[in-house]
């Protein structure tokens, strides 16, 4: 998430920029101070809010089932299998999830002549177990690929064969049990140009309409997507995707649906209109739509007025998704700030998601719930 990472900063920057030049210039001088809470005593507030433990009234699942709305979150197999909280969680409020890192390639295709199918098995038998709709996520991507794949020189029919045979097994071992795949992730940079990646060099642009191809020969019944981030804002990637999707479709390749990740931060967050505007362009031409990756990063330490703005990004996201037919996917990168990786990929940034470390449900839980219950306002 090098690139991604990347921009948001950069998004930070401009949006802290925008509170004004004092806060701009305490920023300069005390950044690092402020970024990490050392010496200002309001770095750990106490906020007013629900306590720790379940909510009470309806769950997410329940609100979003009438409205035929998967609301997930992605889930790793460390936490689902050795977090009784997080499991219980998981399975009360969520009626999908996607596994969050348990089926890219250098996890589950470590080797040339290995797979590893154990810990998605494990996420894919609880979602079965719990009634859950699962997001294969991803079978392309021009990340956490192996050493094996690319450290090696290849032909291009060599890697094309490479390709094939992981989308094939990959697929096939999970036919059926998938509602939806991300069969290709960030295949576009910032600017709005196919990125440089190990499929690109050997075979082209053309490994994206093979892997479409590939995975719907898998199983026939999945939805497929592409799957990127910045979609939603106005500019040369988004101009690009849209384009591109668009001849995928006039070369009659398989694509179902496209994922806006919605990697969003409090600071300049999109606007209601723009997403909309996002979502509504693709479906316009036939295609379903979903939010994918959402979550909110909070600038650093949180208080009662930051976790207000970011539940007001959730429920513009939201609202967003409700009022798009065709939108059928409300998924969050994780739930709760106990294993997000914000923290780590955006120094400064943090407390990202509906639920706090200690699984209390935050002011972006409530909007949530009072958006599902509301619907399209």
């Amino acid at each position: 998430m090098s690139e991604n990472r990347d921009r948001l900063i950069e998004r930070a920057g401009i949006g802290l920029l925008a509170i004004g030049g004092l806060l701009v210039l305490v920023a300069v001088v005390f950044g690092v101070l402020i970024a990490i809470g050392v010496g200002d005593e309001s770095a750990d507030p106490q906020q007013p809010g629900p306590a720790a433990g379940e909510p009470g009234g309806p769950t997410l699942r329940a609100l979003a089932g009438p409205r035929r709305l998967l609301v997930g979150a992605a889930v790793p197999v460390e936490a689902l299998k050795g977090d009784a909280s997080y499991a219980r969680t998981l399975a009360r409020e969520y009626n999908a999830l996607t596994p969050e890192n348990a089926m890219k390639w250098d996890t589950i295709h470590p080797e040339r002549n290995r797979y590893d199918f154990a810990p998605a098995d494990s996420i894919v038998r609880f979602a079965r177990a719990h009634d859950m709709a699962v997001r294969g996520h991803t079978l392309v991507w021009y990340r956490q690929v192996p050493s094996w794949v690319t450290d090696r020189s290849w032909t291009r029919p060599e890697l094309e064969q490479v390709l094939h045979d992981h989308i094939r097994r990959v697929v096939g071992h999970y036919r059926g049990k998938i509602a939806q795949w991300d069969v290709v992730n960030e295949a576009f940079d910032s600017e709005g140009k196919l990125r440089d990646s190990i499929w690109m060099r050997v075979i082209g642009p053309e490994y994206i309409d093979l892997a479409f191809r590939w995975a719907h020969e898998a199983d026939p019944d999945a939805k497929l997507f592409y799957n990127d981030y910045d979609l939603e804002f106005p500019g040369a990637k988004a101009r690009a995707v849209m384009a591109f999707v668009r001849d995928l479709q006039r070369r009659g390749v398989p694509i179902d649906g496209v994922g806006i990740q919605a990697h969003e931060l409090t600071v300049r967050p999109p606007s209601r209109k723009e997403l909309q505007s996002a979502l509504r362009g693709y479906a316009g031409l036939g295609l379903d739509v979903g939010i994918t990756e959402l979550d909110v990063g909070i600038y650093l330490p949180t208080s009662a007025a930051k976790l207000d703005e970011q539940a007001a990004v959730y429920s513009d996201v939201l609202d967003a998704c409700l009022a798009v037919s065709r939108c059928g996917s409300f998924v969050t990168w994780g739930f709760t700030d106990k294993y997000s990786w914000i923290p780590s990929e955006l120094p400064g940034f943090g407390d990202a998601l509906p639920f706090d470390a200690n699984y209390a449900p935050k002011p972006a839980f409530t909007a949530l719930r009072r958006g599902l219950a509301r619907g399209h306002p």
